[in-house]
């Protein structure tokens, strides 16, 4: 009978905490879990590297526990990129070769800001008509996400912009920059994104997750 009672107990405890978990929106939750961890405190910091768009920096850290540790974080001045659309329901990608990978990739336009407080669709905007000569007058945040949340701090804007249309005289792109413009339906595009076939992370969250 004891045991029944206690049961009883922990199920209605369970219950009314499942209530209100659920009477708070998705930012409240994600920050209520958020904040059931034990941080890392920092104690002194080195800059290893540095230039116009990161920082790469060296820290000793406080572990939770009372050790001492090392984090290496990669600060970043932050980025936008963006899912253009047209009227025709194609998507205007780019295919551009990756340093860091090794290979071509199929992505969406984007790059990174000018300055860390610049508006991400202005950033957008501004890669989309460099990059494909295309440009569109409505564009819809789909998500901000971490790019490599393990070292980095680096935050991408994602957006949608529907009716893209050609651009009578697009801006020049950037000097080092080798992009080839790919036009797909969309329907495709998320084909690909599913099978693998689109390994950009933003670009396979961005087709993933808009509206067709």
């Amino acid at each position: 009978m004891r045991v029944l009672i206690i049961l009883h107990f922990l199920a209605v405890r369970v219950e009314k905490y499942g209530e209100m978990l659920y009477s708070l929106n998705v930012g409240e939750r994600t920050m209520m879990w958020m904040k059931r961890m034990p941080s890392e405190k920092k104690i002194r910091s080195v800059v290893k590297y540095d230039c116009d768009f990161l920082t790469v920096v060296e820290d000793d850290v406080l572990l939770p526990g009372g050790k001492e540790g090392k984090r290496v974080v990669v600060k970043h001045i932050g980025a936008a990129s963006v899912l253009p659309i047209t009227k025709d329901n194609d998507v205007i990608l780019v295919r551009q070769h990756r340093y860091a990978t090794g290979g071509d990739t199929l992505e969406i336009p984007a790059g990174k800001k000018d300055y860390r407080d610049e508006d991400g669709i202005q950033c957008a905007r501004r890669e989309l008509e460099e990059e494909t000569g295309y440009t569109a007058s409505v564009f819809e945040k789909l998500q901000d996400v971490y790019t490599a949340i393990g070292f980095s701090d680096e935050r991408i804007e994602i957006f949608v912009a529907r009716d893209a249309t050609r651009m009578n005289n697009p801006p020049e792109g950037d000097d080092d920059e080798y992009v080839e413009i790919v036009v797909m339906p969309l329907k495709k595009a998320i084909e690909l994104a599913k099978q693998g076939e689109i390994v950009d992370s933003k670009t396979a969250l961005a087709l993933l997750s808009v509206n067709v």
